[in-house]
């Protein structure tokens, strides 16, 4: 029994297609056929009959479905085991961060832990916040870094990090020296302002800026990185951490401004997991020890 008839097999039971199949393998419909005999060889029995010019499962067929597809993710599985392996890894970590942090100093810790423990292999998802905690549930990752605390009891939060949020702008282009003084209520008036791009602080910060602003527009942009790149093409403004904008605050390319008339709240993240697993929990210690920002 060879590999490629058990994925002939559960293709040809999907589309129940000779024609389909043939043309989706890029085969001849006869090499199609005879993988699906050599299989029906090899197993004994029947896998599908034929009526007129369409085929249909045999019961036989159908029961054999599952059995297929876990030969295949067996076989899969170990492949996946031996490359790792021949590149020298005796374990995997998987992780599940929000696009917040990739847009962050976090694919650089990322990478420095690599570094540090070149014998586990990495497997990154990236998802927003609200998704997050379901995938650590149903144990499709091993840790995730979220915006948003866990709201299960039975699962482990870890607060990695409280960082400021500010009013962030495109620079200028005055020095410290002698540039004008900016006046944040005018910006806010005058601009556009990116909204909910982080899942929860906006609420309460809009209502602040309807309480403070006489006049403003509201955006909605989905994710943070958008809103600044938004913001350094000049196209308004918004409230980012300033992790995610620390780096081209550092190169000149935006700008804080102080809102002292606005209580700002500060923006979180949480490392959510469920196993008490000493490797989950090392990577844990090791993103407080660098503070993620």
């Amino acid at each position: 029994m060879e590999l490629k008839w058990l994925r002939t097999f559960l293709l040809t039971a999907k589309l129940q297609n000779y024609r389909k199949v043939a043309e989706s393998l890029h085969m001849t419909q006869p090499a199609i056929s005879s993988h699906i005999k050599l299989l029906e060889q090899s197993l004994g029995a029947s896998l599908f009959r034929k009526e007129g010019r369409r085929i249909t499962l045999t019961s036989f067929g159908r029961s054999f479905i599952p059995e297929a597809q876990s030969l295949i993710a067996h076989y899969e599985d170990m492949m996946h085991r031996t490359s790792r392996m021949q590149q020298g890894y005796n374990s995997s970590l998987s992780i599940a961060i929000t696009p917040l942090l990739v847009d962050s100093v976090f694919p650089a810790i990322l990478r420095k832990f690599a570094e540090d423990h070149p014998e586990v292999e990495l497997e990154i998802t990236v998802a927003e916040s609200f998704d997050l905690q379901e995938l650590v549930e149903d144990a499709k990752v091993d840790v995730a870094l979220s915006c948003l605390k866990s709201t299960s009891v039975h699962m482990s939060c870890v607060n990695l990090v409280d960082e400021p949020i500010s009013l962030v702008i495109a620079h200028d282009g005055w020095d410290t020296e002698t540039a004008p003084v900016l006046d944040p209520v005018e910006l806010m008036a005058t601009s556009i302002i990116f909204t909910d791009h982080h899942p929860s602080y906006w609420p309460s910060l809009k209502q602040q800026i309807r309480d403070n602003v006489s006049s403003y527009r509201f955006v909605k942009v989905s994710q943070s990185h958008a809103a600044k790149r938004f913001i350094l093409e000049g196209m308004g403004v918004s409230f980012l951490p300033l992790f995610t904008a620390r780096r081209e605050i550092q190169e000149g390319r935006l700008l804080p401004v102080e809102t002292p008339f606005l209580e700002l709240p500060t923006s979180s993240i949480f490392a959510l997991f469920n196993s008490d697993d000493q490797k989950i929990s090392g990577f844990v210690d090791y993103l407080r020890r660098f503070k993620v920002t």
